[in-house]
């Protein structure tokens, strides 16, 4: 233990510095209620409706906090949360009109939270995240009208591309993946082609038209085959595994059944490679499903994925994690998301009651932020009744 201690500590200044020295986008100000309008020609609106599970685009014109941006894309977006009700949509600021961007970003998503009867869990996650010196998307609650009629709170939610690459890594010319849950994948080899990873489960989000997905198919044999009795300190020519481990004990600690170790499989997340390097790094995506009780076992699936399985058994990368969970339980509880959760509870409640789309009703809302505090209240000590186990 005593070999990683200095590491995990300078690493965590660090992180934390970078990550408290960016300047937040002013439509991301999570104390404030943003405006998002959406102008559509009233038949193309219903026929997105109609159609949610495809990714059909419709002209639009959109203003975000009164910033107009005209002949945008929209279509519906999502997995499970897709909607005819309560649409969630992307919007592409560039489908039609050639560079085009609103604030430096080539899209935005306007999530519909239907998963989530409080609205605010994937904003108190990812803020775990940042808190923990992971590189997460910018999120903020705005209501969403389209042709001049309400359609409920939403999510404003960073797209992650090439401006959250440079902002957060200080480059973009790497390749980037969207991990698309189709199966139940645990990293096992599916062989040494790339055809057999991108697009799928891998989706190409940069250097789409000339990709090397060659250092994909690496990772993936590396992991498969370095050997167990160097597995930890090999991995390292790939991911940084304490950083890896750190993402993996906030997404333990926000007690998230849909993430890297979720209850039906690896979901939610983009992996980036590196410009000219070997290396990947993971970042955190639709957190919806986190807080879902006080009480998680931080151990939990970690023997069903082949990465979390082979490095947690390397004893001095399982402290690690360890180490990891113990500093996020002071980011888990009352005293850092508490004042989080009313604040928000306090800036989306009128809205949130006044939402005829949301899939859940205004009673259910107000238990399901009460349940929060609870949650909230009881995490912390049930983090560190189980890391103080050997």
């Amino acid at each position: 233990m005593r070999r990683w201690s200095p590491v995990l500590s300078s690493l965590a200044a660090l992180l934390l510095a970078a990550a408290s020295a960016r300047a937040a986008d002013p439509i991301f100000n999570p104390g404030v209620l943003h405006e998002v309008r959406v102008v559509i020609d009233p038949a193309d609106w219903q026929a997105l409706r109609d159609n949610f599970r495809t990714n059909q685009y419709y002209a639009a014109n959109v203003s975000i906090d009164g910033e107009v941006v005209e002949q945008v894309g929209i279509r519906s977006r999502g997995k499970g949360s897709r909607s005819g009700e309560k649409p969630a949509i992307k919007i592409d600021f560039n489908k039609y009109v050639d560079s085009q961007a609103f604030h430096g970003y080539g899209a935005l998503h306007v999530k519909n939270a239907v998963q989530d009867a409080s609205f605010v869990r994937e904003v108190l996650a990812l803020s775990v995240y940042e808190a923990l010196g992971i590189p997460a998307p910018q999120i903020s609650f705005a209501r969403l009208t389209v042709n001049d009629r309400y359609w409920g709170l939403y999510n404003l939610v960073e797209d992650v591309k090439k401006k959250f690459l440079t902002e957060r890594y200080g480059e973009d010319g790497g390749n980037l993946f969207k991990y698309e849950h189709t199966e139940v994948w645990d990293f096992t080899s599916k062989g040494n082609e790339v055809v057999e990873y991108v697009p799928v489960p891998f989706q190409a989000e940069t250097n789409e038209t000339h990709l090397d997905g060659t250092g994909l198919v690496t990772f993936v044999k590396a992991i498969n085959e370095l050997p167990d009795a160097t597995f930890g300190r090999d991995i390292a020519g790939y991911i940084d595994p304490v950083k890896f481990l750190t993402y993996l004990a906030a997404e333990n600690a926000t007690a998230d059944t849909d993430g890297f170790v979720g209850v039906e499989g690896m979901n939610n997340f983009y992996l980036y490679q590196f410009k000219n390097s070997s290396r990947f790094a993971f970042i955190p995506w639709d957190k919806n499903s986190s807080f879902v009780q006080a009480e998680w076992p931080l151990f939990l699936r970690l023997d069903t994925n082949l990465l979390t399985r082979r490095l947690t058994a390397d004893p001095a990368m399982r402290q690690a994690y360890v180490a990891a969970v113990r500093r996020a339980a002071a980011f888990v509880g009352t005293s850092y998301l508490g004042p989080k959760l009313e604040a928000a509870y306090g800036l989306v409640r009128e809205a949130a009651l006044t939402d005829t789309s949301k899939p859940f009703t205004n009673e259910e809302f107000e238990q399901a932020v009460e349940g929060l505090r609870g949650i909230l209240a009881g995490r912390p000590q049930d983090i560190l009744a189980q890391a103080a186990v050997p």
